[in-house]
């Protein structure tokens, strides 16, 4: 017996006792799945496990007929309330009540992902098709059985033209699953020495006495943070930009916009109305009228010599250029249409290696370092609204803060911290990380995806904080 099984058990008898629905086959199929394909114990929820667990993990990897939802979810709610009442919730893992809201949300568009083969992972997508071709590994007589039908799903696949697998093949796969991981290692290691490596199994189910050595987090569901990204203004300047270079623009040898049509995009885009807030976050003060206005509007204020020292243009011009959105081809700069996303998954992965674009511009402008802490504050679990001073109050006390902890804690040190922390609300202000309201930010599904993404670039080194001493 193991331990999912003895667990299910009390669940079953608590939720007997206190009148509530458990279906022990649908949460056993449920804590599986989290199991083998994201290492997570049964009594370890946490936040947006959930979502992962209905809209990716089960359309993907779970049984080819939808699961009937509302006895999942009640079901998952009486094992929450019973892991809770009977104090076996591991730490971390959000209360009941987060819990069952964030699976109502997910449980109302589940059935929909449970049919659409785009979500099948590679296992489940061949099934899917043996069943089209009316063979299934139902009725098994044994495993002589079971392999004839298997060789006959494959050899009707394989004899499918090349056009037609490429179109049925999944588009998630097995989507970050621990499981998939390993079996493609070991597939990569067979194809390399011939065999596996010697030790070689499976990964083990996690033990429910076990902490994690990283609690996994994980991103908002596309289908819910397309939108948004393609509402925030830095993704529609950068696309205006894609759009104004067009068919081609000439470039200079180091892989900038030539500085007459620097300014022409300067102007043409609007860029004046950022540096404006980016001006007044370093301190400096803007001439007024509307005279002045009109003809900054076409030049800026900062004095430059190349477009790459045009901040409100490189910041655009970089992450494009890295993103494949803006291709060099000769002496050009061209708009590669075909790199622009077709479906909501395709574009927050865009969204995301723009906004680190953007941390790269960031780095040498003292604009990124306050920003993981903003993030937490206004973005993250127990999230709050904040006022830039309270933002800058906490950055001080930060022990991530190089300039209180190495500088001192005197008045430049402070005025410097301060600083930093303008120039990074101004700097990500447009990235849709937050929203303002009266003063105060309060972060958006953008904002906890961010995090994740300056969190995992920094993890694999791509991604370095600045040396102080610089």
């Amino acid at each position: 017996m193991d331990e999912n099984e003895l667990l299910l058990r009390h669940a079953k008898r608590w939720a007997d006792e206190h009148g509530r629905d458990l279906d022990t086959d649908l949460l056993d199929e449920a804590l599986r799945l989290r199991s083998v394909h994201d290492g997570l114990a049964a009594n370890r929820w946490p936040t947006r496990s959930v979502t992962q667990l209905l809209l990716v993990r089960w359309p993907a990897h779970g049984p080819l007929e939808p699961p009937d939802v509302a006895a999942l979810l009640a079901s998952l709610e009486t094992f929450w309330r019973f892991l809770r009442n009977t104090g076996r919730m591991a730490g971390g893992s959000a209360d009941p009540s987060s819990l069952v809201k964030e699976a109502k949300s997910a449980g109302r568009r589940m059935r929909a992902a449970c049919a659409d083969p785009a979500n099948f992972g590679a296992s489940k997508q061949m099934m899917a098709f043996g069943q089209e071709i009316g063979i299934t590994l139902d009725d098994l007589e044994d495993m002589d059985d079971a392999n004839d039908r298997l060789q006959q799903i494959m050899d009707a696949w394989n004899s499918l033209p090349v056009e037609e697998r490429q179109r049925r093949s999944p588009a998630v796969s097995s989507a970050g699953s621990r499981m998939g991981r390993a079996l493609t290692e070991a597939a990569g290691y067979v194809q390399e020495y011939g065999e596996l490596p010697v030790g070689w199994a499976m990964p083990e189910s996690p033990r429910l006495d076990e902490e994690p050595d990283d609690e996994r987090v994980f991103p908002t569901d596309p289908r819910l943070s397309a939108s948004q990204y393609r509402d925030s203004a830095y993704l529609k300047q950068v696309l205006a930009l894609c759009e104004w270079v067009g068919e081609g623009r000439e470039v200079t040898p180091n892989q900038v916009l030539r500085p007459a049509l620097a300014k022409e995009a300067y102007a043409d885009l609007g860029l004046w109305a950022w540096e404006q807030e980016w001006l007044l976050a370093i301190g400096m003060e803007i001439p007024g009228g509307k005279r002045m206005n009109d003809l900054l509007a076409q030049t800026g204020l900062s004095g430059w010599r190349t477009a790459a020292d045009c901040l409100a243009l490189d910041r655009l011009w970089l992450p494009a250029l890295g993103a494949g959105l803006i291709v060099i081809r000769g002496k050009k700069a061209v708009f590669d249409r075909s790199a622009l996303p077709d479906t909501d998954e395709h574009w927050a992965q865009l969204a995301q290696v723009l906004l680190l674009g953007l941390a790269h511009r960031a780095q040498p402008e003292s604009a990124l370092d306050p920003l993981l802490g903003i993030l937490f504050s206004v973005a993250w679990e127990g999230k709050a609204a904040r006022t830039p001073t309270e933002l800058a109050d906490q950055w001080w006390s930060s022990p991530a803060n190089w300039v209180a902890t190495s500088v001192g804690e005197g008045k430049v040190a402070r005025r410097v911290s301060d600083d930093h922390v303008r120039r990074c609300l101004a700097m990500f202000g447009d990235s849709g990380a937050w929203t303002i309201r009266r003063g105060k930010l309060t972060g958006t599904d953008i904002g906890r995806d961010l995090a994740i993404v300056i969190m995992s670039a920094r993890e694999h080194g791509m991604l370095e904080g600045l040396d102080p001493d610089e």
